[in-house]
């Protein structure tokens, strides 16, 4: 029994449809995976800020910081009035 065959030219057209394809997924998942890495980085670098943040507001107090000039000022909060 002969088997059929499609033609070169279709052959090569669907070949060259699935290695597009497969490189397409493969560079969605590179980007993938370097998204997540750059979450978990995000994750760890944000946890480091907020310790920075809880030692400066355990030396300093409650203070509102320019970041560009270390300059601050402390946060006086305002107490709540009781009306009776």
């Amino acid at each position: 029994m002969d088997k059929s065959k499609i033609s070169s030219e279709e052959l090569k057209s669907l070949q060259k449809a699935i290695s597009d394809i497969n490189q397409a997924k493969t560079i969605l998942g590179e980007a993938a995976t370097q998204a997540y890495i750059a979450q978990m980085q995000v994750l760890e670098i944000d946890k480091v800020l907020q310790e920075e943040k809880k030692k400066l507001e355990e030396k300093y107090g409650s203070i509102s910081l320019d970041i560009s000039t270390g300059e601050y000022e402390e946060v006086v909060e305002e107490a709540e009035t009781v009306e009776e």
